[in-house]
């Protein structure tokens, strides 16, 4: 088994055609199928099948994709730091986030990665949780960047970063725009993107606390492009990061509340691949994002 065999087979999976991968590596068709040819040899088992949709791996063929997608990209990260000590600024950067997390610096951060490595190919993947894990795992990611109120235990692979600070806002003209209770919002409806029960358990709490009944409506929308849209067009209660709040276009349109409670702060945590060590670029990318996002930090 060889590393042009793996690449392949890589390529394969993910064009979905024999001829989208020899296209993908510059190679000719039957090198891909000669390639496939001898791994499948080499196991005994037969790798890749034809159905409707193209080309598609086994179920053996599958388990050896995974696999090989961490050899290949670690491949290309090795070749990557060759070139990169020998003084080329080529490569690829592959950065996964959680939505909320592209209102926390990166484009500052981005402006100023462009102008020491303007050839790197990047690409920005907005994944959930459990995806950013598993594409950490198997490699297809470089690092990661995850935004969460609930606190993640540090570890090898999980680093918490920075805090901010967060604050319960709804439309600036609104008719709950000068609410300063809680009980002025039990008629509101609270919308929130948590897939766990974490944030509807901490508005439930705070009203048990306030000895008041809990808000009528807590609304759980995971889809972040409607979860915009819904704050602009109806009368909701939502928590929003400060610096949101203040900096952005859309922050504008929203309104602080006068509340005697606040939301958690929410924690930037940076996710990166277990026992693997960043290229260059990364490298670069993280002290970017960290001299960007450190003005609009809350305190501790």
């Amino acid at each position: 088994m060889k590393i042009h065999h793996l690449r392949a087979l890589v390529a394969i999976a993910s064009t979905g055609s024999i001829n989208g991968a020899a296209k993908a590596l510059y190679v000719t068709q039957p090198a891909i199928t000669k390639a496939v040819r001898e791994l499948e040899a080499e196991f005994g088992v037969r790798l890749l099948e034809r159905n409707q949709w193209g080309v598609v791996p086994t179920a053996e063929g599958a388990a050896l994709v995974s696999r090989a997608r961490t050899v290949v990209r670690e491949m290309e990260r090795a070749e990557e730091d060759m070139a990169h000590l020998k003084g080329l600024r080529d490569g690829s950067l592959v950065v996964g986030i959680t939505p909320i997390v592209g209102t926390v610096g990166l484009t500052d951060a981005l402006v100023e990665f462009r102008k020491r490595w303007p050839r790197v190919t990047l690409e920005f993947r907005e994944l959930g949780f459990n995806q950013l894990n598993e594409q950490l795992r198997n490699r297809t990611l470089d690092l990661a960047f995850a935004a969460f109120a609930k606190p993640m235990a540090d570890s090898g692979s999980v680093k918490e970063m920075f805090s901010f600070e967060t604050v319960f806002v709804t439309r600036a003209n609104g008719p709950y725009a000068c609410a300063d209770s809680l009980e002025a919002l039990q008629d509101a409806e609270w919308i929130h993107t948590d897939v766990t029960e974490s944030y509807p358990a901490f508005v439930r709490t705070l009203y048990e606390r306030a000895a008041l009944a809990p808000p009528h409506c807590i609304t759980r929308c995971t889809s972040y492009a409607l979860f915009y849209s819904l704050t602009q067009s109806i009368d909701a209660v939502f928590a929003w990061t400060r610096h949101s709040l203040e900096t952005t276009e859309l922050g504008r349109s929203f309104v602080q509340l006068a509340l005697p409670v606040v939301p958690p702060q929410l924690q930037l945590y940076l996710l990166s691949p277990p026992e693997t060590q960043l290229t260059r670029p990364a490298e670069y990318l993280l002290d970017c994002i960290a001299r960007a996002i450190e003005p609009m930090l809350a305190c501790p």
